[in-house]
């Protein structure tokens, strides 16, 4: 598979280079929205989980979290979550509490794959359903599924 933009050959396995947006991208061509990659509570990962599998009409999936620091600091990289397709549950770990982590690891669920060129489409096309979903500022009821990037920063000027 090739970036639709620049035709750069692409590894899924490699996923941390790419942008899974629709289709698959190479991350110098795309890039993905605040909105996707923004902090969120579990409680609310928890509600897009649900609103996401029920839309493409797939059982629920249980999701877990470990807020122990020493399980998820790696020593070059911070783990995010880990899908387990046997008990068909996600763990997540607070640095992964993001749209695009919930659509990843549900992609993994949702194919029973690692990084394949299935689970790359899968993970695009449910990010592209998200995002859709932001676009019409509809998410999971009692969450505000868009917010401005400068929520929370103090409108104080120097």
């Amino acid at each position: 598979m090739n970036c639709p933009k620049c035709d750069k050959i692409l590894d899924p396995a490699q996923h941390a280079e790419l942008i899974f947006d629709g289709q698959v991208w190479c991350s110098e061509c795309h890039y993905y929205d605040w909105d996707l990659i923004r902090p969120r509570s579990f409680l609310e990962i928890q509600a897009w989980s649900r609103l996401i599998c029920a839309n493409f009409d797939w059982a629920p999936v249980l999701l877990e979290t470990d807020t122990e620091p020493t399980r998820f600091r790696q020593e070059t990289s911070v783990l995010l979550a880990e899908a387990d397709h046997r008990h068909r549950a996600i763990l997540f770990f607070p640095p992964g509490y993001r749209l695009s982590t919930l659509c990843h690891e549900l992609a993994h669920l949702l194919t029973g794959q690692d990084h394949t060129w299935d689970w790359a489409e899968t993970f695009a096309r449910l990010v592209a359903w998200v995002k859709a979903q932001l676009a019409e500022d509809r998410g999971p009821e009692g969450f505000q599924a868009r917010l401005s990037i400068y929520a929370g920063v103090s409108k104080r000027v120097y």
